[in-house]
């Protein structure tokens, strides 16, 4: 590769690292998986595929396909990212577990339970002997278990790892958006054991930290909405869960597209909601 090359692809690299940034932070996930193609083309040629800015990439890449419902796409880059960096940095290093926590969540996502439990044993192995259990990606994998143990109807052992990882996090009180997810999660737990009171102020807390820190027209604030609008469909109030699944309905379409699970997903509970809630007027 000539200098004048290398020089046009550093700063072909820069541009859309900066792109992807923007529609990162703007939780655009359409955006980012329009750049990233020519984006992991790019690192390949400025750093070659064997190192670990191309393995980094090829994380990135598999997160933006999970994340837009494109499992196949996603799997396969994850698998490729875990093979480069264990070549590279060896399978004890944090960055591999890294990629062993998103395959798992991939797996979990693929309900292919057993896959995904192994792997975040795996991840959380990696974690503890590298980092310690105070560290954030280790308590990250305790949620992310915690996630899964309630798939699999492990409820209770999920609270307790939902609650280890809130007062974690709390102590450090340097991640918001961590704090609310996982409020998110500790709801959800107490909610499979039908144990209601609270879930919605946890919930709402939830909600107003994705507001403050990313705005309205993120990604998880539409998150939020949804699980408001969940628990008001549990509890039998569905006004108050159409008002909220049509709010994150709007806000699917802006981020996800039409033609998207997301979008399709909400159109759904959107539907439901407002029949039942029309039905629950006309009986009253």
């Amino acid at each position: 590769m000539t200098g004048g090359m290398a020089m046009l692809l550093q700063q072909e690299y820069e541009q859309l690292k900066q792109q992807i940034d923007r529609y990162d932070a703007a939780g655009d996930y359409v955006g980012l998986a329009k750049e990233m193609d020519r984006f992991l083309d790019v690192t390949g040629q400025l750093y070659g595929e064997n190192s670990p800015e191309y393995a980094a990439t090829l994380n990135d890449y598999g997160g933006i396909h999970r994340d837009i419902g494109n499992y196949e796409k996603a799997e396969q880059a994850f698998l490729q990212a875990a093979d480069k960096i264990a070549q590279l940095q060896g399978q004890n290093h944090p960055d591999y577990g890294s990629v062993l926590n998103n395959l798992a969540g991939l797996y979990r996502l693929m309900k292919r339970y057993d896959a995904s439990a192994e792997q975040f044993r795996k991840t959380l192995e990696i974690y503890r002997a590298a980092l310690g259990e105070q560290h954030f990606l280790y308590i990250s994998g305790m949620n992310n278990l915690g996630l899964l143990y309630q798939d699999m109807g492990r409820y209770a052992e999920a609270e307790e790892l939902h609650s280890r990882s809130l007062a974690l996090l709390e102590q450090a009180g340097d991640n918001p958006i961590a704090i609310a997810t996982t409020l998110t999660n500790l709801a959800s737990a107490r909610r499979q054991q039908n144990r209601l009171d609270g879930v919605v102020s946890l919930l709402e807390r939830a909600l107003r930290m994705y507001e403050t820190y990313l705005g309205r027209e993120h990604s998880l604030y539409a998150y939020g909405l949804n699980n408001l609008a969940s628990y008001y469909m549990t509890i039998g109030q569905y006004d108050n869960a159409a008002v909220y699944y049509q709010s994150a309905l709007k806000l699917c379409e802006i981020l996800f597209g039409v033609e998207s699970r997301n979008y399709q997903i909400s159109l759904q509970n959107y539907e439901i909601a407002s029949r039942k809630a029309a039905e629950q007027r006309g009986q009253q």
